[in-house]
């Protein structure tokens, strides 16, 4: 398999893309100014301790609380040997008020705060260096077990005092001597961070993750990748400079780019970027997919579109489906899907065609550093699968929620709007006794409430007994609209009102719709009584006025 890493570093924002066999796999997002936190250790304060689930959530000084468990660490690599390192009940541990140092695991997301550990990790290129764990372990895609316990003895010979490291896979046949350079380089972060504990105060942070050039160089520039093309100098001159590690082999594959067109233009990278952010994906068969996202999990739905390509049903149906794994699995690295993923695949009645279906979907997230967890097929013909999230998705980068439809998907149609509208001018001509109405909404409303040749208006104005005037709107949401009655000047005080401006709530209930016309007309009604009272007192004032200078007799004249 042949891969490539390009580096894009922009002044707002750096990119990383990942190219296996000459297509775009995954890619990596760092934005200036953002708060993506994974990684980075923080002084917090104890707000809150759940015993019910062994967890307490901790304030670090942003908009939302971290979650707190007592055990994981993000080693990159799974270590068998690695389990439950704080065996006391967290009650025993933690008391709100406390402080506590803390590493971020799993960005925040719109709904939850970040994920932690009170587990200190710091990855290395071969190694990762645990300062408060006593323990010694290797990565199991490290199969040989003389390999595993030469790691394990040199482990134990160069971890200091009261700490631990766990051996990556990328240390595998290495001598102990580069090994122990690697560490000395994360004991001196971890030294760092130790000096700023005792005099920063609570909602600090200590210690902020490498930046992206550097951890593409850690963490993916292996010795199977053919090259790394970055286009900024300074990033060039960065990896070869701090990346100590770097073998000749690598150095020799590091390339700077200094062409006129846009490295990602050049490779196609935008194309595939602007591709993976839409919901429907056609396959080079004809056939399609799907992506949604609810609140408890991502959707994917696979259909044969315009594909017919096999000698029967049974034989289309399979090959649809055995592209449609491959470019799933592509796709979930590219967008990044975490948590629980559904995968609908088009029904299979042989089982060797879903074992072959599944066994494809496998293979092609071998590369993939989220650890996915793919169930073989369920009664129903689905797929269940969870992938780790360690970073926000494509989609949740790249995009933000709709201020019409708040994320729903779909908003009121016109026609309802419209016919809202009517209903509430008929209670708007009951309450005000004025000759006109304004009407403001949005046009496609507007286009709908005056109808044909106006005729749809004239008959709304016969029945109302009203002047309509109507507004169109362009500012407007389709769902919002506001009602102005006219009021004409007379010599009766006229009555007090106020414009309706509405926006269609669907979440309120029709008897809510009714509480509310109540609470309204009652509070009108309490309001003419209390007029009609006022003026009813100054005329009885008046008239006592007058009988107290009127004279008693006609002497007085």
């Amino acid at each position: 398999m042949s891969r490539k890493i390009l580096v894009n570093i922009g002044p707002y924002e750096s990119r990383g893309a990942i190219i296996e066999n000459g297509k775009l796999c995954e890619l990596l997002y760092e934005i200036q100014d953002s708060e993506k936190i994974v990684g980075c250790i923080y002084k917090g304060r104890v707000a809150n301790v759940v015993s019910g689930t062994q967890s307490a959530f901790v304030d670090i000084g942003i908009h939302k609380d971290a979650y707190l468990t007592l055990t994981g660490v993000d080693s990159g690599d799974s270590d068998d040997d690695l389990k439950d390192i704080y065996r006391s009940p967290i009650q025993d541990m933690l008391k709100v008020g406390q402080d506590v140092i803390l590493q971020i695991l799993k960005e925040p997301t719109p709904t939850k705060g970040p994920r932690s550990t009170m587990t200190i990790s710091f990855p290395g290129r071969y190694l990762v260096f645990m300062p408060k764990v006593d323990h010694i372990g290797v990565s199991r895609r490290i199969q040989h077990d003389r390999e595993r316990d030469r790691l394990r003895a040199i482990g134990r010979k160069i971890a200091p005092k009261g700490g631990g490291v766990v051996f990556r896979t990328a240390s595998e046949g290495l001598e102990e001597n580069v090994l122990k350079a690697d560490l000395d380089l994360l004991i001196k972060m971890w030294n760092k961070v130790e000096k700023k504990i005792n005099s920063s105060p609570p909602r600090t942070m200590l210690h902020r993750d490498i930046p992206l050039t550097m951890k593409i160089a850690r963490d993916f520039f292996s010795d199977d990748v053919d090259e790394l093309i970055i286009d900024s100098e300074e990033g060039y001159r960065s990896i070869m400079e701090d990346c100590e590690f770097l073998t000749p082999l690598q150095r020799a594959s590091l390339e700077l780019y200094k062409g006129k067109e846009p490295l990602f233009e050049k490779f196609g990278i935008e194309k595939e970027i602007e591709r993976a952010l839409a919901r429907k994906i056609w396959l080079e068969s004809g056939g399609y997919l799907f992506f949604d996202k609810t609140e408890a999990m991502y959707c994917i739905d696979v259909n044969s579109g315009r594909f017919s390509g096999g000698s029967d049903l049974e034989e289309t149906v399979f090959r649809v489906n055995l592209e449609a794994a491959r470019e799933i699995a592509r796709q979930i690295r590219l967008r990044n899907l975490s948590g629980m993923i559904i995968i609908d695949f088009i029904d299979m009645e042989a089982p060797s065609h879903r074992s072959q279906v599944l066994k494809a979907l496998r293979e092609h997230f071998k590369g993939d550093r989220n650890k996915p967890n793919i169930l073989d097929f369920s009664e129903l013909g689905l797929v269940q699968m969870t992938r780790r999230r360690s970073a926000s998705s494509l989609d949740e980068i790249r995009k933000e929620m709709c201020p019409c439809c708040q994320g729903a998907g779909k908003i009121v149609s016109a026609a309802n709007i419209a016919n809202c509208i009517r209903k509430q001018l008929s209670e708007e001509a009951r309450r005000y006794q004025t000759e006109k109405i304004v009407i403001n909404a949005h046009r496609l409303v507007i286009d709908l409430l005056r109808g044909r040749d106006g005729r749809d208006l004239k008959e709304l104005e016969r029945v109302i007994e009203r002047k309509l005037i109507l507004k169109p709107q362009n500012g407007f949401d389709l769902e919002a609209w506001k009602i102005e009655p006219v009021l004409e000047r007379a010599s009766k005080k006229p009555e007090k009102f106020q414009p309706r401006d509405r926006k269609f709530d669907r979440n309120r209930r029709p008897e809510q719709e009714a509480d509310v016309a109540d609470n309204s007309a009652d509070a009108e009604e309490n309001q003419t009584s209390a007029e009609d009272s006022t003026v009813d007192s100054s005329n009885e004032a008046d008239q006592q006025n007058s009988e107290e200078f009127m004279p008693d007799d006609d002497n007085d004249l």
